[in-house]
């Protein structure tokens, strides 16, 4: 009974024309009412035919007397209010996505895997290593309207004071980076403008000290000649003086002019500076901490485990941890650098080695490249700087259809072993010169490739990602 008395109100509160709840409506001389946005729209199409009612058909000539209906206005807004509260509670109870019934009740979200878990199946999020890294939050029912609009990949996950919105991490980055730069530059200005205020005052002196001396000149010059008649010897003399001031007026201009270019020059590195600050930002990120995974963290380096900024493509996103990164679809604003990849999605690890023997335990997905590389590979020809396909990588490959590949030096190798998981393990012993990748299963390693080769230079790990929807995914799991 209760619910047919809302089906029948929600009738009368039906606008006629967009068959929604009334919004600012205008009582019509015949009694009946719609939208204020409806009437102004049917007034606008109605130019060559005359205005009539929807509901009655009624006519009332060029000139229509409308008034704003306050009660119903009111309330109409009430019922929209009390009709979204409703539809609020109703999707307040988020089920597991894993359980068939979906009658479960889900107790986390994991937002990289975008679903909700109830106790169940949460276990292996919080066992397994190969769930390192998954940030749990709580139970989310509108996980698809968390997408962050800009980039369609990540999930919103943080609330911007400053734009009174939320942001994923990809936008914080930005955020951060735009702030920092803007503070810096704002800085760097205030210092420019007093610096040349002060030398636009030195000059301005110094040139009104050259005009006292040219009128003295003048009136010394005035005094002479009517001592003496002119000259061809005293004009050359006046052209001579002139001739030097306007030397003493170039020379401070000249002065100006290299201080001023002194000064470019250091607020060009201060910015370079302030470009190379995003690096860290990540660390200042309010995030989900990472999930321990049973590294000794006495033993192990920190930034063998993390990836370079300052090396990453455009088109690559990463976690807050510098950990993660996956391929994006729209080209990202980093700064400009020299040792950044333009052409091909790939980033080196933050650590080079030179001797001695390193592992790095990589999970990937998708379409990727997983890479042992010279750091002092090329950067920004296409041809010459993706993995493999030069002298100073070797990688293994691995496309959309499963096949796996070896490449160095633009040469490929077929492999027909297929992988047992998607984690991946990359061992280097540079005094010996080889190059070994295996795939991690449930038994063990199983060697993928092997490479003998003469390392003499400082080598890196390099990430490449291709496939964009769905994204290709890489992690660094371990560092030995």
């Amino acid at each position: 009974m209760a619910n047919e008395e809302k089906a029948e109100l929600e009738v009368l509160l039906t606008c006629p024309v967009c068959r929604d709840i009334f919004r600012e409506p205008r009582q019509l001389p015949c009694g009946h009412s719609m939208c204020m946005e409806c009437l102004e729209g049917m007034i606008d199409h109605s130019s060559d035919v005359p205005f009539r009612c929807p509901d009655c058909r009624a006519y009332f000539g060029k000139i229509i007397g409308v008034q704003k209906s306050f009660a119903l206005a009111s309330i109409a807004e009430d019922y929209r209010e009390n009709k979204k509260q409703r539809q609020a509670k109703q999707t307040e109870s988020v089920h597991c996505d894993y359980c068939p019934e979906r009658t479960k009740l889900a107790v986390k979200t994991c937002l990289k895997c975008e679903v909700s878990l109830c106790q169940e199946h949460l276990k292996d999020h919080l066992e397994l290593a190969v769930f390192t890294g998954h940030p749990l939050v709580a139970p989310l029912g509108d996980l698809q309207k968390r997408k962050c609009p800009q980039h369609e990949d990540e999930v919103l996950r943080y609330y911007c004071n400053t734009s009174r919105r939320y942001i994923c991490n990809i936008c914080a980055l930005e955020s951060k980076q735009l702030n920092v730069a803007a503070e810096a530059s704002s800085i760097l200005g205030r210092k420019l403008t007093d610096y040349m205020e002060q030398r636009f005052k030195f000059l301005e002196r110094k040139i009104d000290e050259s005009q006292d001396s040219i009128r003295k000149l003048q009136d010394d010059i005035q005094r002479e000649k009517q001592k003496v008649n002119p000259g061809d010897s005293c004009l050359n003399s006046v052209t001579v003086v002139l001739l030097c001031l306007w030397f003493i007026v170039l020379y401070y201009a000249y002065s100006y002019s290299v201080e001023n270019q002194t000064l470019t020059e250091a607020l060009d590195k201060q910015e370079t500076r302030v470009h190379h600050i995003y690096s860290s930002i990540a660390d200042l990120l309010v995030g989900y901490p990472p999930l321990k995974d049973g590294r000794d963290e006495e033993t192990e380096d920190p930034g063998t485990y993390t990836l370079d900024l300052d090396t990453a493509s455009p088109f690559l996103g990463f976690s807050p941890d510098l950990r993660s990164v996956e391929r994006v679809r729209h080209k990202l604003d980093y700064p400009s650098q020299k040792s950044r990849f333009d052409e091909a999605p790939q980033v080196l690890s933050t650590s080079c080695f030179t001797s001695g023997t390193h592992m790095w335990q990589v999970e990937a997905e998708g379409s990727w490249d997983i890479a042992v590389s010279y750091k002092s590979i090329e950067r920004k020809a296409k041809d010459q700087s993706v993995f493999g396909k030069n002298a100073q990588s070797w990688s293994l490959s691995h496309d959309d259809e499963g096949q796996l590949f070896a490449y160095h030096n633009k040469t490929q190798e077929v492999l027909p072993a297929a992988l047992q998981d998607n984690q991946i393990q990359v061992i280097v012993d540079i005094d010996k010169g080889i190059i070994t990748f295996a795939t991690i299963g449930r038994l063990g390693t199983d060697d993928l490739h092997e490479f003998q080769a003469k390392l003499t230079e400082p080598v890196c790990l390099g990430l490449g990602l291709y496939r964009v929807d769905p994204p290709s995914k890489a992690s660094i799991v371990k560092v030995h």
